[in-house]
């Protein structure tokens, strides 16, 4: 998933010490009022109109995992 890849780029890595990490650009949403369609479509560097637009529905992906994601091979 996007956003996922965002998250575990921005997790500090002791190996990469001198380089800076990668933020997530934008606020996590507020939980009592999310935005419509994909929750993460405001800080999702994948995030395309139909994002905002549409829910994605949970898919089964070939490793056994599913995701909810309207562009999950394109990572």
């Amino acid at each position: 998933h996007p956003y996922t890849i965002g998250l575990l780029n921005a997790v500090p890595r002791p190996e990469l010490r001198d380089t800076f990490l990668r933020a997530i650009p934008g606020s996590v949403c507020d939980l009592l009022k999310p935005p419509a369609g994909c929750k993460f479509h405001p800080r999702c560097f994948k995030a395309q109109e139909i994002c905002a637009q549409e829910r994605p529905r949970l898919q089964a992906q070939a490793d056994r995992h599913e995701t909810a994601c309207f562009f999950p091979g394109e990572v």
